[in-house]
């Protein structure tokens, strides 16, 4: 599997990435190719951490159950735990970002508000259906946006919403298309760092 670029330069600012006063743990995590299979999980990238920042004036959190697809250390889904989200589950193909989540998790007594397990996209999230499906910069690979479409087709809720971030300004053409032929919607629209995808079932 092809690894994707990392972030710019001083994109893993931890500290500033979380809710304010969340305690991140103090835990070496080896996020080398060996173990981790990529290093993706290893950065914050930059359109998640916008995403998560921007989170609640983009949809209504309060009481909703979320999935957080390819979280890597998981802002995004920490961001809707913040704004009131009922549960979070988790997602990402790495074993790494699994050990990750668990120790911050713990570190923030937040067990009973969250899951998380290793998942490919292409199959249903365990647990659907979500009322809200989150992805923060995980449109890198062109190659696998049938298959996290599918993802979202298979998990998403009848009256629910997914977004995704990227840093592109534009995004590929095929997109819209990929999403209609499962039945889904696709708007984008550029926001001041990221384009912002919103997707929902066709009606």
């Amino acid at each position: 599997m092809a690894m994707a670029e990392p972030p710019p330069s001083g994109g893993d600012r931890l500290a500033g990435s979380f809710p304010v006063g969340w305690r991140l743990p103090a835990i070496a995590i080896d996020w080398s190719p060996s173990t981790a299979g990529d290093q993706t999980g290893a950065y914050a990238w930059p359109a998640g951490v916008a995403l998560a920042a921007q989170l609640g004036a983009l949809a209504d959190w309060q009481g909703r159950k979320v999935a957080d697809l390819g979280c890597g250390r998981g802002h995004v889904g920490c961001a809707a735990l913040a704004l009131d989200a009922a549960h979070v589950h988790f997602t990402d193909g790495q074993p790494a970002a699994m050990t990750w989540l668990a120790a911050l998790i713990a570190a923030n007594r937040l067990g009973a508000r969250t899951s998380f397990a290793l998942h490919r996209w292409g199959d249903q999230v365990p647990g659907a259906p979500y009322d809200r499906i989150v992805g923060g910069d995980i449109l890198y690979r062109g190659d696998l946006h049938g298959a996290l479409l599918d993802t979202i087709a298979q998990s998403l809720a009848e009256d629910g919403e997914c977004l995704l971030s990227d840093p592109r300004q534009h995004l590929e053409a095929a997109l819209p298309a990929l999403a209609r032929a499962r039945g889904l919607t696709w708007t984008s629209q550029r926001q001041e760092r990221y384009t912002l995808v919103r997707i929902r079932r066709l009606t």
